[in-house]
Formats: structure tokens, C-alpha cells, sequence
């Protein structure tokens, strides 16, 4: 048996999808696209169940990638049963995806989410009479504690009718529906013929290219005859119908109250008003700085104090007992790269992560969104650029693969370039505040994400008037503002977190094992000395940092692991005068990309894009790099 999760963007599907199907999920990609959806399966009464997470819609319109796919997937597949995941504080919006899943014939289940937040604020759904108007169970449910989840696969399993439930279009449409449903064949069909008409009369690529030819002429002609009469394009009146008929349900079902609190939207809209929400904003991204600088600071000092206190006496006397120098250089190795990666994972990459799912689980980023829309307009882009951005906070891969939500190939090219040249990923960070800030201090390490962002400014608007184009609208839903579940929080962070550790130490342990033999054997020296010169006069660091910036390209991460490896000691503070350290991180945030994500780039924009991002961005490092070295040696 197979369940699809359908809903809108934002609604908590992804929370609903792992509380049904735990681990073993399988991420795919749609073929001929970039765009993910997830598989896993439930166990129900000795039986397994396949659960779909297609991709968040608004319409099975299908105007993005992503509800192309979700409504693909939806059409080709035909699941057992659909549960439609709805954000119960905005019914209404999330009705209208509903009513075309009912009309396509699904067996659909609504799962009536985020319920508590419902409650908070002061209303309640009268369930039992929205069942009995759409003709299907609706079933409350608080996915991130779980509520309800039981009862959703219960009945999704044990669901066998349809609704009858139909919208009331206008009189005009519904004639042309009947007449259309009069030129076609039940047995040519999966869907209602009533909705086979229906997306007829809206040009639904899938369905015109299979329908009778005299159909599709009888459509084609029913549309300009309606735009005629009507003056206006027959799609805008079906939605509008559509929202009608939500918006009377919701006022049916949807009771308020004189207790409804007022503070939760007061403090939602001072987050979206650019007089308040701009410092907001500013102070929330303070707020992460200064925790990532102090608190990642701190657990880096307890972290590599308590690891060198207890280990670093034994093992000097194991590895003094080592025969051969090449078998010193490996034990070094593997006891450096254990350090270097309680130096930097824990501290900051964890922290990072953290405060990632909790900004995303309060509804907060999105809220940055509309905030920045018109900011990025002014750089080619809209405001869904943000999304990508923050995610390249964490890691360049997957939020190049995260500009697929913009609408051009020439905004996702500024988007990616933007992400790679000006966005540190949380390896970049951690060299950052691991290095100026843990030892130069906060305000230097405060100088580079303002150079940072003002490089990104800079680019972005270069790029917006070179490449012309038109930027594409935005069109995004605020959800409400919400607690974030501790579980969920700790959840996501420990996916990040396993893939990110599961790639970046073995990549790490056999780098500081080869870098410690090269060492050992006299022969790293050779490797350094063509690039010395240029290294000491222009950029003013020692030869040896070419090493971390050559490592840098496998792993971000790895350069300022290979710095403390080549060092021999986490405290660079020994070796890196504060200048150094502010020249060296510097290049290392503009630094080409790392070869994951140069991967990314290969597959997403071609190998021409690609080679002249690579170029562009080693080109502007060096030169960034120089120009501090100049600056700070006056």
C-alpha cells in the first residue's frame, strides 16, 4: 500500500512524515530535475507501508519545480491515499490544495496540523461539522509531539470511499464542465471526468496531451469564449471560486473567541515591518555571532583542555615507544585529527546547527523572506533568496541545490555565485570565529562577515546589471510564529551533524596521516616551496598555509584542521600573529568552492558557469587576501 503526504509549503508535512515513518528514508530525485522527495515506510498491523513526502504545493497547477514534481508524482503514482496536511491557523489557504486532491478522486485524509498553535490562539475547529461538509475524516493533529499520528495511519489504512464533495463554480463553468464530460470516456481515465474537464478548461499539460482531440479544440474554445463574456481568464475565476468556497468553510467551522491573544500577533507583525523588523534582524544575527564567538570559545577551551589533559601524557609514551618515524607521523596524525575535530565540530559547527532548526521551527525565516524581499530585488534576486543564503550558512551543497526555488536559471547562476563567493558555510565560520575570533578577537572576527556582506552586495548588483533579466515575483505564506519542539530542534541537528561528520573526518584522518608522513619523510618542504614566495610577500602568511588552502578545496573545514596538524598544537595563536590569522580566514571565505560543492555546481549550471565561478572566486580571494596584508602592514 502506498500513502502520500500532500500539502502546502510550511504546513509541518516533513515533521508528519518522520513521525510516521522513523528511519530508513530514502531521499530520490525526480528524473530530468534536481527536486527531492522522500520514501520511507510504517508498520501497520504485521504490514508495511510505503509514505511519500512530495514536495510542499499550493496548487496542482504545478508553477515551480517543486509543485511540477508534487503534482507528476501525484498524477503518474495515483497513492492508495493522500493525507493532506493542513496548517489549521490558516485553513482557509490550505482548503484550496484540498478541494483539487477531493475533485482528482483521491482518497484523501486531512490531517488537521499544528493544532496547538490553534488553541494559543484563542479558536478552535468545529471538526465534526467540517467532516460532514467535506465528506472525508479530519483528524487534529500536534505532528511534533507525535498527537494524532497513531490515528492518521489507522485510517489512512482503513479508508475505502471518495468524497462527493464538490466547489461550487460559477453557473457558465459548470456547463462547460458538463459538456466537456460528455466529450470524454470514464475508461480513459484515473481522475473524475468532472476534473479531467476542469483542467482541461485550465490547459493541464498532462491531461491535454492524452485527451480526444475534439476535446481539446472544445476547451480551447470554451476558454476564449469565457475571457469574451467574463473578461477575465478563465483560471483566475476558478481559483477565486475555489478561495470563495474556503473562505465560507472556514467562517463555518472556525470559531473565535473573546480570549484570542493579541501579543502573538503583535510581535509577528513587528518582525515584518522594516522599521522594526530590520533591527530585529540585526539583532538576531548578533545574537548568533556573539553565541557562536563566546559559548563555541568556551566549549573549544573545556573540549581540547579535557582531551590534551587526559591523553596527550599516554600518548607521548606510546608514541615514543614507536620504532620507525613514519609510524610516529601516523599515531600523530590520527591523535591531531581527533583534536581538530573536537576544536571545531562541537563548538561551533554543532552550536551553528542548533540555532539553524530553532530559527526554522519558530517560523522566523520566513518572516526574513518578506522582510529582504525588496533588498534583493535591488541584487536581481527576490526575497526566497534568503532561504538558500541561510542554508549556505551551513553548508554550500545544499543550498545550491536550494536555488532551484527561483524562478530563472539566470537568478539561480547570481544565487549560487552569491553563496559560494560571499556566504560562509559553517566550516568557514568555524575557521572565522576559531581562529580571529577565539584569538584576535570579536571585532576583527566582525570585520570579515561585514567585508563579506558587503562583497555580497557588491557582486549582486554587478552581476544583476550585467546579466539582464526581469526578477521573478514572490509569493510566500507567513506561518504563525511557534515554539519550536526540543525533539524536532535535536532531530534535525543530529542528521546534519552525522552527515556532515560521516564525509568530513575520514576525509580529515587520512589528510593529517598523509600530511605527517609527508612530514616525516622530509618531503613536504618540496611541495611548499614553489608557492612560498608568493605566499610570505603578497598575502603575508608563512609557505606552510598553502597546505590548508590546497586541503581546503576537498573540505572547507580541513584547512584550519591541516594549520593545527602542521603546527602540531590547536593554539595557532603560537604560530599566527592576529594579522595572519584575519589574512588567512579571509581568503579562506572567499576561497573556491569546496569539491562538493564544485560538484553541485557541475551538474546544476555546466562546466562553463562552473570553471568561471572557480576562476572568479580564487582570482577575488587572492586579491581580497593582498589587499589585507597591505592594509595591515601599514
Amino acid at each position: 500500500m502506498e500513502i502520500a503526504l500532500a500539502g502546502n509549503p510550511n504546513v509541518g508535512k516533513s515533521v508528519v512524515f518522520s513521525k510516521l515513518t522513523g528511519v530508513g528514508v530514502i531521499s530520490s530525485n525526480y528524473p530530468g530535475t534536481t527536486v527531492e522527495f522522500f520514501e520511507g515506510k510504517a508498520k501497520f498491523m504485521g504490514s508495511t507501508i510505503t509514505v511519500i513526502d512530495i514536495p510542499g504545493t499550493y496548487s496542482l497547477a504545478g508553477n515551480t519545480d517543486d509543485e511540477r514534481v508534487a503534482t507528476n508524482l501525484l498524477f503518474e503514482r495515483r497513492p492508495d491515499t493522500i493525507i493532506a496536511v493542513l496548517d489549521s491557523t490558516r485553513l482557509e489557504r490550505n482548503l484550496v490544495l484540498l478541494f483539487e486532491l477531493i475533485e482528482s478522486g483521491y482518497h484523501v485524509i486531512a490531517a488537521l496540523n499544528m493544532y496547538d498553535a490553534m488553541r494559543k490562539t484563542g479558536r478552535d475547529v468545529d471538526v465534526t461539522r467540517l467532516e460532514r461538509i467535506l465528506m472525508i475524516p479530519v483528524i487534529p493533529t500536534v505532528a511534533t509531539k507525535g498527537e494524532g499520528i497513531d490515528s492518521l495511519l489507522f485510517t489512512s489504512v482503513q479508508l475505502r470511499g471518495r468524497s462527493k464533495f464538490k466547489v461550487r463554480y460559477d453557473s457558465h463553468i459548470e456547463e462547460m464542465v458538463r459538456e466537456l464530460s460528455g466529450m470524454l470516456k470514464e475508461e480513459d481515465w484515473s481522475m473524475p471526468l468532472r476534473a479531467v474537464s476542469l483542467r482541461l478548461l485550465t490547459g493541464d499539460p498532462r491531461v491535454v496531451e492524452r485527451a480526444a482531440p475534439e476535446a481539446v479544440k472544445a476547451s480551447e474554445s470554451m476558454r476564449e469564449q469565457f475571457v469574451h463574456q467574463h473578461g477575465e481568464d478563465i483560471v483566475v475565476h476558478i481559483e477565486r471560486d475555489r478561495f470563495g468556497e474556503a473562505g465560507r468553510i472556514a467562517s463555518d467551522v472556525v470559531g473565535e473567541s473573546a480570549g484570542r491573544k493579541k501579543e502573538e500577533g503583535l510581535i509577528s507583525d513587528l518582525t515584518l515591518r522594516p522599521v522594526t523588523g530590520i533591527p530585529i534582524l540585526v539583532a538576531v544575527l548578533a545574537a548568533v555571532f556573539l553565541v557562536l564567538v563566546f559559548v563555541g570559545g568556551w566549549i573549544e577551551g573545556a573540549l581540547v583542555g579535557a582531551y590534551t589533559d587526559a591523553l596527550r601524557g599516554p600518548f607521548e609514551d606510546f608514541k615514543d615507544g614507536l620504532s620507525s618515524g613514519l609510524a610516529k607521523g601516523v599515531a600523530e596524525g590520527i591523535y591531531l585529527s581527533v583534536e581538530a575535530m573536537l576544536a571545531l565540530v562541537i563548538p561551533y559547527i554543532l552550536v551553528f546547527y542548533l540555532m539553524l532548526a530553532v530559527l526554522e521551527d519558530t517560523g522566523y525565516l520566513v518572516r526574513v523572506v518578506s522582510l529582504l524581499d525588496g533588498v534583493m530585488h535591488r541584487l536581481g534576486l527576490h526575497g526566497r533568496a534568503i532561504i538558500p543564503m541561510v542554508v549556505g550558512f551551513g553548508c554550500n551543497v545544499p543550498a545550491i541545490l536550494a536555488t532551484r526555488a527561483m524562478g530563472s536559471k539566470r537568478e539561480r547562476l547570481i544565487l549560487a555565485t552569491l553563496i559560494t563567493m560571499a556566504v560562509p558555510c559553517s566550516a568557514q565560520t568555524a575557521i572565522i570565529i576559531g581562529t580571529v575570533g577565539n584569538y584576535a578577537g570579536v571585532t576583527w572576527a566582525l570585520s570579515i562577515y561585514l567585508i563579506l556582506g558587503a562583497t555580497l552586495v557588491f557582486l549582486g548588483f554587478v552581476m544583476h546589471r550585467t546579466i539582464k533579466f526581469e526578477p521573478t515575483g514572490l509569493f510566500v505564506e507567513i506561518p504563525d510564529l511557534r515554539t519550536p519542539s526540543a525533539s524536532e530542534t535535536l532531530r534535525k541537528t543530529s542528521i546534519r551533524i552525522k552527515e556532515f561528520l560521516t564525509i568530513a573526518f575520514p576525509l580529515l584522518l587520512v589528510g593529517s596521516i598523509v600530511l605527517e608522513m609527508l612530514m616525516a619523510e622530509g618531503a613536504l618542504q618540496r611541495l611548499i616551496e614553489p608557492s612560498e614566495g608568493f605566499m610570505i610577500v603578497v598575502l603575508g602568511l608563512p609557505g606552510v598555509t598553502v597546505v590548508a588552502l590546497v586541503f581546503g578545496i576537498l573540505r572547507k573545514e580541513m584547512a584550519l584542521q591541516m594549520l593545527m596538524v602542521l603546527f602540531g598544537t590547536s593554539n595557532l595563536a603560537l604560530h599566527l600573529t592576529p594579522e595572519q590569522m584575519f589574512t588567512f580566514a579571509l581568503v579562506m571565505a572567499v576561497f573556491m568552492p569546496c569539491l562538493a560543492a564544485w560538484a553541485v555546481m557541475l551538474k546544476e549550471f555546466g562546466l562553463k558557469s562552473t570553471l568561471l565561478v572557480t576562476a572568479g572566486s580564487i582570482s577575488l580571494a587572492m586579491v581580497m587576501g593582498a589587499a589585507s596584508h597591505l592594509f595591515l602592514s601599514l
